[in-house]
Order: C-alpha cells, then sequence, then structure tokens
C-alpha cells in the first residue's frame, strides 16, 4: 500500500501579518533607540568640551605657577603646593579681576599709598561675620613680578616665620590664617582641599 503523503499545514495569512509587523516594529524601536542614544551623545558633546577645555586650562595654570613656586621654595622653603594653591584660591585660576588686569594673584594689600596699587571691594570677616570693605591691592606689571612679592612677603616677614617653619603643608595652610594672612576660617581648609584635590603635594620636596 501506499503511503499517504501528509500535507503541511498552512499558516494562517495572519500569522505571516503579524510576523511582519513584529519585525518592522522590532527595527523601528531599535533605530528610534540608536537615534536616541546618538542625540544624548551629540547633546552632551558641548558640555564635555567645556569640561575638557577647563581641565586643560587648569593645567595650564599650574604649569604656569610651578617655575616660580619652585623658586620660591629654593629661597624661602615656601612648599610650592602651598603657592601654587593660594594662586589657585585667591585668583580663582587667574580669572579674577584682580589677576587678569593687575597681575595680582595673592590677593596682597597694599600698605603704602605710594605702592602700584588699586582699590577694590572686598570680602572680609570680621567678629566672625563676612562684609564688604574697600580694600587697596598691589598691583604688577607680570606674573613674575607677582609670584616674587609673594615669595619675598611670605619668605622673610617675621609674622610669617610659622609658614615657612612648618613641616607639612597642613602646617603651613593652618599657618597662613593664624598669621593673619586671610581673615576667613575656612582658608587652610580651602587650600589643602585644592592641594589634595589636584595633588600639588607632589611638586614638594
Amino acid at each position: 500500500m501506499k503511503k499517504r503523503k501528509r500535507r503541511k499545514k498552512k499558516l494562517p495569512k495572519n500569522f505571516y501579518l503579524f510576523l511582519r509587523f513584529a519585525s518592522t516594529g522590532l527595527i523601528t524601536i531599535s533605530i528610534m533607540m540608536i537615534i536616541i542614544f546618538a542625540g544624548r551623545e551629540i547633546a552632551s558633546l558641548p558640555e564635555k568640551k567645556r569640561i575638557h577645555d577647563d581641565e586643560i586650562r587648569k593645567e595650564n595654570f599650574i604649569e604656569a605657577m610651578l617655575p616660580y613656586a619652585e623658586e620660591n621654595e629654593e629661597k624661602y622653603r615656601i612648599f610650592p603646593s602651598i603657592t601654587i594653591a593660594q594662586a589657585i584660591l585667591e585668583s580663582n585660576w587667574g580669572e579674577s579681576t584682580l589677576s587678569k588686569d593687575y597681575s595680582n594673584y595673592f590677593g596682597i594689600k597694599s600698605i603704602r599709598e605710594t605702592d602700584q596699587r588699586v582699590v577694590f571691594q572686598t570680602n572680609e570677616y570680621i567678629d566672625g561675620k563676612l562684609v564688604q570693605i574697600p580694600g587697596a591691592f598691589r598691583a604688577y606689571d607680570n606674573l613674575a613680578a607677582s609670584m616674587a612679592h609673594h615669595g619675598l612677603l611670605v619668605g622673610t616677614a617675621d609674622r610669617y616665620k610659622p609658614v615657612v617653619e612648618s613641616l607639612t603643608y597642613q602646617e603651613a595652610a593652618k599657618a597662613l590664617y593664624t598669621c593673619g594672612y586671610s581673615t576667613d576660617p575656612n582658608y587652610p581648609d580651602k587650600l589643602i582641599e585644592l592641594i589634595e584635590k589636584y595633588k600639588l603635594y607632589e611638586y614638594d620636596s
């Protein structure tokens, strides 16, 4: 007897339509996800560039300060990390008006009317309260002059003797406040934070 051939069951047309729409839907979703992801990446490019440019700017600032900081260490035994951190903090990475227009990177005050000077409103802590008062600041011809005067001031003035005698940058940061360089009670912590965040201690001998 001949065996009867089994007929293959035909799938309903609706099934093929379902597969067709399902695959089309998956492709559409995949494309949309790629577009969304790419869009996010493109949208984040300006922010990434800004962050990158800011990092480069800060690296360049530190590199510009370093030779003078090392020179002041040789002359006066001031930690380079302290010098650079002060320049960063006092000048806001060289962006303050006092540093950009008058090359004063350390907020050094003027005590003589014969000084090359400029008057600005400045923030000071008086009796524990932050107040704004007019202050006369030294004006310099260039960065080198500003760095040299900072080294001379901190390195030779009797009031800053504890700074140069400090054995660590932490001690030096605290000494700057107790010696009266700044009236900000958080000044030492701000310097130490900068030194540790940007590993400025690596420049100390």
